[in-house]
Parts: structure tokens; C-alpha cells; sequence
């Protein structure tokens, strides 16, 4: 990059940067205070309050006390969500459990908005992108900030953000043969959320195998840590919480995977209302959502599929090169593991919005906006109005009516994301066989 060009990128940047910090301060942060309290309560000798109470299916409800705990000490009455990462976590939390929370709430914030912007710059560096640095970190940025890809993530101050940066620059390590790198930001990553773990894989079967011994060792280090610092009783409740995810899938507005979008196809007369224990509020009148126990056929049928489709990715990963491993097939896996996990939000697709302007310079001007525009232009938040009232007054009452689903808005991402992956997939098998964009 020119001096002209550092200028301009170092701007955006930090326009991205000053505006989503003064988008979303104050934030209430449910996600973070999830670890903020489990780490409460461990403090309190309390840590059968770490995790929620094992139930028939995942509710998403926080242990009993929580509630209580925050209306008596913080006046808060809001939405409160459950605490279901590794353990190491909630003993961190007891090093900012003395911490108002409101401030750490907003030091969070601040970290958040520095990662989240800096993705797209990890990004551009990893897929060696030939559009202009300004055009293609500016236009990542708009799509995380005009969407709820980024928006709610940084409301809710999610842990999604560290694990999409991390998973980001695992990417541009790698490309930047710095394997040891590589594998412990993977490792981290892995650490908070589990199923970065499986990219490991890529690097395995894909000649990277420096970078694969490094995830394991961190990763190992890292289990080793947890479970020793933690006890076995806490993972315990951990894995009972995992495997009650596994086998349940939540249809929410922003529950972008198939599973919830064959839930409200398939089995509305089998979906359960879970109502929200938050107070309504004028935009939110009937707090709540829907989750079903996934029978086990279902289950089988559908990680069989997961299964495939990663043995594919990992298939072609082994025999191209490291540039459309980078800018086509990384990208793609990302999408499809949020696209097929049970359980998983809008803010998963992160690494997807930041890697999304390659498409432009892999399928020339015209495709590539194209393909952004179909993926991205439904779920602009400027447009939701026009179907708000599935997201909203009649959630509930759309289960009786035959045919429509209760969440429009949730099938608009998931076929939006498929576009998407379509569009990473056709750039993988046009750069393979050296098929140059149209200038």
C-alpha cells in the first residue's frame, strides 16, 4: 500500500472504529455477563450457579440465581443469558468478578469494537486481495455495521467477536508462514467456542502440519490448564450442557442454520415457545423464542451431512493452493460450519462479511457485487421493516397459520448465506482451473 492509500485505510478504520463505539455505549452486554457472572459465583463458593440446570432440551436460560442476584445488586432487569463455555472462563471471570460490571462492560466494548474492525484488515492481508485496501476493508465494514452481523454481536458485547478475530488471523498466519501463530490463535479460539477445532483438520490434510502440532499442543495446554484450575465436576456440567445443545435446535429472528430453518418448515406443530423471563418492552411485546428436541434420525441424517460436506472441504483444501485456500475455501468452511451447527447465531458470520469482498476481484466487478448483493442486501437493516412483524407482534400467532413460518427473517439469512457459499464455492473451482475474472 501507497502513503495515500495507508492514510485513507488507517481513516476507515478508525471511523469503523469511533463510530461503533458511539453506536453502542452504554451496552447492556447479556453475553459478557454471562462470564462476568459465572465468575460471580464461583467467587461466592456458589458453583452450582455456574452453569444452567441440566432440562428435557436446551431453554437458554440462565441458572435460578442470576436474576435475582442482578435486580438486587444492579437494579437490572433484562435479558440474561446462560453461561456455556469451558470452565477456564469462569474462573477468569473471577479475576473482574469485583469489577462493577457496567465498567467492564465498557472496557469490553472498546476492545470488541478494536477487533471487530480490525478483522477486515486481517482479512485483506490473508487473501492477498488485488482490490484497492480502502475499497475492500471499507465495504467489510459497512456489511458488519449495516447488518446484525456486527450490531448485535457488539449490543450483546459476544465472545463471537475475539473467536472471529482469532479465527481470521489463524488464516493470515498461515498464509504469512507463521505456523506457531497460526495454531495458537486457533487454539484460543477453540478454547471459547469448541468447534474451531475442526479446522484443524484443514491444516493436517493440507500439508500445513507445523501449524497442526502447534493447535495441538496449545489446544492440549490450554485443556490441561482448564481442567486442572477447574476440577472435573465444573466440565462435567459443561459437557452435559454441549451434549443438551446437540440435541436441540432454537429457532430464533437471527438463527441462521438450516436446522432452524427446517424446524419452522418442517415441524411447526412440534415447536416449543420458550417464553424470554425479561420484561417486555415496546419493540420486543412477547419476549421468547422456539426450540425442538432433534430426533435422532434427524440428528444422524444431519451430521452425516455435516460430516460430507467437511470431508469435501478438507478434500479440495489438500489439492490446491495456498491462495485459494486462503481467499476461496476458508471463507466457504467458515459459512458452512455456522450454516450446519444446531445451534448458531447471525454473528457467526463475522469472518464471512470480512472475507466477502474478495469475491469482487475472484469474479470481476459485476458477479462478485452481484453476489454480495444477494447475500447481504436482504438482511440490511434499513429493509427489515418489511417483514418486522414476523420478528415481532405476531411470532407467536404465525404457528397457526398454516404454512408460514414464525420467522421470515430467519429463512432470508440462511438462503443469503447459502448464496453466499455458492459464491466461494464457484470462485474455489473458477480459480482452480485458472478461469480469470473478466477485467
Amino acid at each position: 500500500m501507497n502513503s495515500s492509500n495507508n492514510r485513507l485505510v488507517a481513516a476507515i478504520l478508525l471511523a469503523g472504529f469511533g463510530l461503533s463505539f458511539y453506536w453502542f455505549f452504554p451496552t447492556h452486554s447479556p453475553d459478557l455477563m454471562a462470564t462476568w457472572l459465572a465468575g460471580q459465583f464461583l467467587t461466592a463458593g456458589q458453583p452450582d450457579q455456574v452453569y444452567p440446570a441440566v432440562t428435557d432440551t436446551f431453554l437458554m436460560y440462565p441458572p435460578s440465581e442470576w436474576r435475582d442476584f442482578m435486580a438486587r445488586e444492579y437494579q437490572y432487569e433484562g435479558a440474561i443469558y446462560p453461561f456455556i463455555y469451558p470452565p477456564i472462563w469462569a474462573k477468569l471471570g473471577q479475576f473482574i468478578a469485583e469489577v462493577n460490571f457496567w465498567r467492564v462492560a465498557a472496557v469490553a466494548l472498546m476492545v470488541n469494537c478494536i477487533l471487530l474492525i480490525a478483522t477486515p484488515y486481517l482479512a485483506y492481508r490473508a487473501t492477498r486481495s488485488q482490490l484497492n485496501p480502502a475499497i475492500f476493508m471499507g465495504l467489510a465494514i459497512f456489511i458488519l455495521l449495516s447488518t446484525h452481523i456486527g450490531t448485535i454481536a457488539l449490543n450483546q458485547n459476544q465472545p463471537q467477536i475475539l473467536v472471529s478475530f482469532l479465527l481470521v488471523l489463524s488464516v493470515e498466519r498461515i498464509r504469512a508462514n507463521a505456523s506457531i501463530v497460526a495454531g495458537l490463535a486457533l487454539a484460543i479460539a477453540a478454547a471459547i467456542k469448541i468447534y474451531p477445532a475442526i479446522f484443524a483438520l484443514f491444516w493436517l490434510f493440507g500439508h500445513q502440519r507445523r501449524a497442526f502440532w502447534s493447535f495441538l499442543l496449545f489446544g492440549t495446554a490450554l485443556g490441561l490448564t482448564s481442567l486442572i484450575w477447574a476440577d472435573w465436576p465444573l466440565h462435567r456440567a459443561f459437557f452435559d450442557q454441549i451434549s443438551l445443545i446437540s440435541d436441540t435446535v432454537l429457532v430464533t429472528a437471527i438463527s441462521f442454520n438450516v436446522d432452524a430453518a427446517i424446524a419452522q418448515l418442517f415441524f411447526t406443530d412440534d415447536l416449543i415457545w420458550v417464553a424470554g423471563l425479561e420484561p417486555p418492552t415496546a419493540s420486543v411485546p412477547d419476549p421468547g423464542w422456539y426450540n425442538i428436541a432433534r430426533p435422532a434420525l434427524w440428528r444422524m441424517v444431519s451430521n452425516g451431512i455435516f460430516i460430507a460436506v467437511f470431508a469435501l472441504i478438507i478434500r479440495a483444501f489438500s489439492r490446491t493452493t495456498p491462495d485459494i485456500q486462503t481467499a476461496t475455501l476458508w471463507p466457504l468452511a467458515l459459512i458452512l460450519m455456522a450454516l450446519l451447527s444446531p445451534i448458531s447465531w447471525v454473528y457467526y458470520y463475522i469472518p464471512a462479511a470480512c472475507f466477502a469482498p474478495v469475491l469482487i476481484d475472484r469474479l470481476g466487478a459485476k458477479l462478485g457485487t452481484l453476489y454480495l448483493t444477494l447475500c447481504f442486501g436482504p438482511i440490511f437493516r434499513p429493509i427489515l421493516r418489511l417483514y418486522r412483524f414476523d420478528m415481532q407482534d405476531q411470532m407467536r400467532a404465525n404457528l397457526d397459520l398454516e404454512g408460514i413460518p414464525p420467522y421470515h427473517y430467519q429463512l432470508i439469512g440462511v438462503a443469503a448465506f447459502l448464496v453466499l457459499a455458492t459464491g466461494f464455492a464457484y470462485a474455489a473451482w473458477r480459480s482452480h482451473f485458472g478461469v480469470k475474472p473478466p477485467a
